[in-house]
C-alpha cells in the first residue's frame, strides 16, 4: 500500500520544484526609464536619470543613501567588474553563492563614489588598496583624515579592508563595529566606528577643491543586455535613452527595449555606400535624402547593396550625426539579366565543284 503513497510524494514533489523554478523565472518588477547614457559594455549599460546640479558632497550623500536603501548584501568581490553594479563576487568567498548579487567594502566605495561622478560609471574596480592609488594619481585626495564637517575620507587597511567617511558620517560594509545593513553589505555605519582609531588604517581626505565643485547628480541603473546584444546598436556616450526593463528575483535587472530622444523611422533605398563603411545614403518616398553615419555600426550593414529597399530606425548622437539603431532590408533588385547569346546558324552545304 505504500507504493501509491510514494510515487504521490514524488508528483507533488515534482509539482513544488516546478512552481518554485516557474516563480523564480518570473519578472519582480517592470518599468521604463529614461536616462543618459554614461556607460556601454558588452554586457551591459549604464545611464542616469537627469538631476539638477548639486555640490560633490550633497551627490556623495544622494548615492550612499540610495547603495543603503537597496540594503545589498556583502558578496566578496561584488561591484568589481563594473563600478556601482553588484555581481557574485568571487567564488569560494564570504557571500558567494553562484546568484546572489551585492558589493564588498571597494565595490561599495566604488559605487558611492560613481553615483557623484568621482568614478567612472561601468568602469572597473581595483582592490582596496587600488582604488588608493587610482584616486591619488588622479590627484584627488592626499594623505591624513578631513576636517570636518565638510570632508570626505576614506579609511583603507591595505588589501584588507576600506570604508569611507562623507561630511561626518561613516558608510560601508563595517568599520569594526556593528553598523551596516541587517544582510552585511553597504550601509551607513552609526556605530562610533573602532576602525579609525586603528593604527593599521590610513585616511586619505578628498581635496577641498574637488568637493567644491558642482556635479549633476542623477540616480544611476545599470541594465543587463546579454540576452540581445542588438539593444545597444549604435549607442553612444551621452545618448539619451528610455529603456524598458524587467527586474528578477535575484535582482539582475535586464533591458527589454531601448528607445532613442528624437528616433525616427522610416524607409528608403539605398542610394550610396561609403568605400570605408562609414556612411549609408538612402532615399526616401518622399524624394528625401539622409545620410547616416554607420562605423559603429559595421554588423548592421554588413551584406547592404546599392538599390536595397530598406526600413531603419535612426537618432542624432550628441555630436549632430545620425546613427541607425535598427535596420532591416526589405527588397533586393533582382540582377540584370543577360540576353542570351545568339547561336550561328548550322554551316550549309558544300558548293559543287564546277566540271
Amino acid at each position: 500500500m505504500r507504493r501509491p503513497l510514494i510515487a504521490i510524494g514524488a508528483l507533488v514533489c515534482v509539482l513544488t520544484v516546478s512552481a518554485v523554478a516557474l516563480a523564480a523565472s518570473q519578472p519582480l518588477a517592470r518599468g521604463s526609464v529614461r536616462g543618459k547614457v554614461v556607460y556601454l559594455g558588452q554586457w551591459s549599460v549604464t545611464i542616469q536619470k537627469n538631476g539638477r546640479m548639486v555640490g560633490v558632497i550633497n551627490a556623495l550623500q544622494r548615492s550612499a543613501g540610495a547603495l543603503a536603501a537597496r540594503e545589498l548584501p556583502y558578496v566578496w568581490g561584488g561591484g568589481h567588474g563594473e563600478a556601482a553594479v553588484p555581481s557574485i563576487g568571487e567564488r569560494g568567498g564570504p557571500g558567494y553563492n553562484g546568484r546572489r548579487r551585492g558589493f564588498d567594502c571597494s565595490g561599495s566605495v566604488a559605487a558611492v563614489l560613481a553615483g557623484a561622478g568621482l568614478w567612472a560609471p561601468g568602469s572597473p574596480v581595483p582592490n582596496d588598496a587600488g582604488v588608493i592609488r587610482q584616486l591619488l594619481a588622479e590627484h584627488v585626495i592626499v594623505k591624513q583624515p578631513g576636517r570636518a564637517p565638510n570632508q570626505v575620507t576614506l579609511y583603507d587597511r591595505p588589501g584588507v579592508h576600506i570604508f569611507m567617511n562623507i561630511n561626518g558620517r561613516f558608510f560601508g560594509t563595517s568599520d569594526g563595529g556593528a553598523g551596516g545593513n541587517r544582510r552585511g553589505g553597504a550601509g551607513w555605519l552609526d556605530d562610533g566606528a573602532p576602525d579609525v582609531y586603528s593604527r593599521h588604517f590610513k585616511a586619505y581626505h578628498f581635496l577641498p577643491s574637488v568637493l567644491r565643485n558642482r556635479t549633476s547628480y542623477g540616480q544611476d541603473y545599470t541594465f543587463e543586455i546579454a540576452a540581445d546584444p542588438a539593444l545597444s546598436y549604435g549607442a553612444e556616450l551621452g545618448d539619451v535613452i528610455t529603456v524598458g526593463y524587467t527586474q528578477a528575483r535575484n535582482g539582475v535587472t535586464s533591458a527589454q527595449s531601448v528607445l532613442y530622444r528624437g528616433a525616427v523611422t522610416t524607409s528608403g533605398t539605398v542610394t550610396a555606400i561609403a568605400e570605408d563603411g562609414s556612411s549609408v545614403t538612402i532615399q526616401t518616398p518622399a524624394g528625401q535624402t539622409v545620410t547616416l553615419a554607420t562605423t559603429l555600426v559595421p554588423d548592421l550593414i554588413d551584406g547592404l547593396l546599392v538599390g536595397d529597399t530598406i526600413s531603419l530606425t535612426y537618432a542624432k548622437d550628441p555630436s549632430g550625426l545620425l546613427v541607425p539603431h535598427a535596420l532591416t532590408t526589405l527588397s533586393t533588385p533582382a540582377p540584370p539579366t543577360t540576353p542570351p547569346t545568339p547561336t550561328p546558324p548550322p554551316p550549309g552545304p558544300e558548293p559543287m565543284a564546277a566540271g
